[in-house]
């Protein structure tokens, strides 16, 4: 094993040292005096030494490893405090509920003669039946006429008509949110 050592050792410094050795394109003085053969020798005898001497370190301590990585050390992250005051809380509003449609109470219309067409006079009253309406819309046909104030219950629409026409009516309570169902109600002037 020593002698198999030894060899790849010799081999290794000449093939190593041959990279510094001088050519002949620049001799150097000393190069000029010892042969090529003598510099390698003397190469190859300083290696086998020198292996020699790392050896000879006893065998029982465990090697000892050249250029180890140092780890930096942990560092500590310091996380930020959280308060826990508890933030005050929000006043009470009022819950949303959904709005209910108006109820129909009654109705009367009159149809009559201006002069120059029919005019038909609507009168609806209706039961407010929802909490937190922001008023109620009147529509004549599918068109709005009027937004009226929360809580009103009354309406009248004094509209022109073709003898015969059908006019449909319908009341819904809205706010921000929402708006309830319809009630609806249609008259004619004969």
């Amino acid at each position: 094993m020593k002698k198999k050592n030894l060899i790849l050792s010799l081999v290794l410094v000449l093939g190593l040292s041959a990279c510094n050795l001088p050519t002949a394109s620049s001799p150097s003085p000393s190069a000029s005096q010892i042969p090529l053969e003598a510099q390698a020798g003397t190469l190859a005898a300083q290696t086998v030494e020198a292996v020699t001497t790392q050896r000879a370190a006893p065998t029982d301590a465990p090697p000892q490893p050249q250029n180890t990585p140092t780890k930096a050390p942990p560092t500590a992250t310091v996380t930020p405090a959280i308060s826990l005051t508890p933030s005050p809380s929000p006043s009470p509003t009022a819950t949303a509920r959904p709005l209910t449609a108006p109820s129909l109470k009654k109705y009367n219309f009159l149809c009559t003669w201006n002069g120059s067409g029919t005019e038909m006079e609507m009168t609806i009253q209706w039961t407010d039946r929802s909490d937190g309406e922001s008023g109620y819309r009147i529509y004549r046909n599918g068109t709005q006429l009027i937004e009226l104030a929360a809580n009103t219950t009354q309406y009248t629409d004094i509209v022109t008509v073709v003898q015969g026409q059908e006019i449909t009516y319908a009341i819904e309570a809205f706010n921000a949110d929402k708006v309830s169902g319809q009630i609806t109600l249609s008259a004619t002037c004969e």
